[in-house]
């Protein structure tokens, strides 16, 4: 039995010398361990090696019976023999190859860029982790190669990018995209055994059609019911990449009823992307604008829209009851409302079961055609020549109507007087009288303020009258034209009036009492009044205190 082993380059090609081996029989086999498999792997790591093993037919004998168990013995061992020897080789050249792909992996940067046609200067790199010999880039039209090296100018529009070979980057700059670099492009970084390669995909991106908007079930002029679904698509077609689909009503966006994009390639010209809108209609929808938008990084300024102008019908729409307010008496005002109704309302005005058409006139009253706004809105007006406090308390009924309902409405009116009694609950009488009062008040206080300044009325103070109380030192009371004589004597002559703390000076017997002394000396105006001799009456046994005036 033979074992032959082919060796082989990492190139599809065969080595131009074979080395064979003699497989060791059984018995030595057991004796010197398990057998050395590809002994060559050692001095090529980068080569693979592919084990051939025939094993020739063992011839059959005659020899009966006993002939024939052992060549069936003999080809059970065979069977185990190639198990063994199978097993391993196949271990040692998966791990192998393993090893060897590791070490070729090349990281790219970008991986994928979208790009436009004729953009400047886009760069893409490779890189591995040891230096190279040199590179190349394969553009994806007709696979065309380009050897980039950093000490030469570039060719085709493509120079080298990167920081040079023995940082092991390759990179290529393209001074402008065109569509044929839209596609795959492929980056060969060789050193000194092998090629290692990577890709990076180029999407060079087309603007798409203008986005369209369609109906699942248009309806004539594209009205709509209220309350009705509506189911709407919005469609671009031919971009590359697709284009991003947005719905909006007016320049508010809407964010439910919204399904998933759905994409379509169309025959190598790009991608179609589909989004449905399903919406219940509203009344107020009527006269708004919805907008599909379609962003694409190839359009100018990156959008593009198309809108559908929504017209919904409805009957005219109710209102609570409603007051007209600011009018003023005796003249000519116009009573007016606002409804909202698509198609046109046709009004009828009833006053206190007097029926006036819209375009007619009757007595004092005229009603006028509905004047038409924004966004399905129409002002009613009646106008009354000539307003009186009887037309304040008439009843104003509004029947508006249309092809799609009828509704009533109830108004009522308020001059300006009544405004101020509703919303402050006074009239213009008792604003007046609310005045008055804060004007006497006010007049009150400023009396009061002056008769406490001057001591006048229940602020004056009453003149002291009776006898002083015995605990008290002096009594006070208005000055009289003796006090004032005896002032100016005090002044003209002080020693005068001198008292000695000598109680055997003052004047006064013993008839007087204690009750006649100035206690502690103290000098009042420059005089004593003597006491008369039994002129005071005694009170508890005590002589009454002689009355002495002080100036204040």
């Amino acid at each position: 039995k033979r074992a032959n082993l082919l060796w082989f380059s990492s190139e599809p090609r065969l080595l131009p010398k074979t080395t064979t081996t003699q497989h060791p029989s059984r018995s030595s086999r057991e004796a010197n361990g398990p057998p050395k498999i590809c002994p060559l792997l050692q001095n090529s790591p980068t080569r693979k090696c592919i084990v051939l093993y025939s094993v020739r037919k063992a011839k059959s004998s005659s020899s009966g019976q006993g002939s024939g168990a052992r060549n069936r013995k003999k080809s059970s061992n065979k069977m185990v023999d190639k198990q063994q020897f199978f097993l391993p080789c196949f271990v040692v050249c998966a791990i192998f190859s393993a090893v060897i792909t590791a070490q070729v992996q090349v990281d790219t940067d970008p991986k994928e860029i979208v790009v436009t046609e004729n953009q400047r200067n886009v760069s893409l790199l490779c890189r591995v982790g040891r230096p190279i010999q040199f590179c190349t880039f394969t553009l994806p039209e007709k696979n065309t190669q380009v050897v980039l090296n950093p000490d030469q100018p570039g060719r085709d529009g493509m120079t080298y990018f990167g920081a040079g070979y023995q940082a092991g980057a390759c990179g290529v700059t393209i001074d402008r995209i065109t569509t044929a670099h839209n596609g795959q492009f492929k980056c060969s970084l060789f050193d000194t055994d092998r090629s290692n390669e990577g890709f990076i995909n180029v999407v060079v991106a087309v603007a798409p059609e203008q986005p369209q908007i369609q109906l699942e079930q248009p309806t004539s002029a594209s009205a709509f019911e209220v309350n009705s679904e509506m189911v709407v698509h919005c469609i671009s077609r031919y971009g590359s990449p697709a284009a991003s689909l947005y719905w909006f009503l007016d320049d508010e966006p809407i964010y439910n009823g919204i399904s998933q994009p759905e994409y379509h390639e169309e025959n190598n010209q790009g991608y179609s992307v589909y989004v449905t809108l399903r919406r219940h209609i509203l009344a107020s929808d009527s006269g708004k604008r919805l907008i599909c938008r379609a962003k694409h990084v190839a359009y100018r300024d990156e959008m593009a829209e198309t809108s559908l102008q929504i017209i919904v019908n409805y009957a005219p729409q109710a209102l609570p009851e409603t007051t007209v307010h600011g009018l003023t008496l005796g003249r000519t005002v116009d009573v007016t409302v606002q409804i909202h109704a698509n198609p046109a309302p046709r009004v009828m005005w009833v006053v206190d079961g007097m029926t006036i058409e819209q375009g007619q006139e009757h007595d004092r009253y005229a009603a006028r055609v509905p004047e038409r706004l924004d966004n399905g809105a129409f002002n009613v007006t009646l106008t009354i020549a000539g307003l009186t406090l009887e037309d304040l308390s008439k009843r104003y009924q509004l029947q508006a109507s249309n092809q799609v309902g009828v509704q009533d409405y109830v108004i009522l009116l308020s001059s300006l007087d009544a405004e101020v009694d509703e919303s402050g609950g006074v009239g213009v009488g008792g604003i007046i009288g609310i005045v008055l009062a804060a004007l006497i008040v006010l007049v009150a206080i400023a009396l009061i303020i002056m008769a406490r300044a001057t001591g006048r009325w229940c602020f004056r103070v009453p003149p002291a009258t009776g006898d002083l109380n015995p605990d008290s030192e002096a009594h006070i009371t208005p000055h009289s034209h003796e006090d004032l004589h005896d002032e100016k004597l005090q002044q003209q002559n002080p020693a005068a009036h001198y008292e000695s703390e000598d109680p055997r000076t003052q004047v006064g017997g013993d008839a007087g009492g204690d009750g006649g002394q100035q206690k502690n000396g103290k000098h009042e105006n420059g005089k004593q009044q003597q006491q008369s001799a039994g002129g005071k009456k005694q009170e508890n046994g005590k002589a009454n205190d002689s009355k002495t005036n002080t100036p204040v």
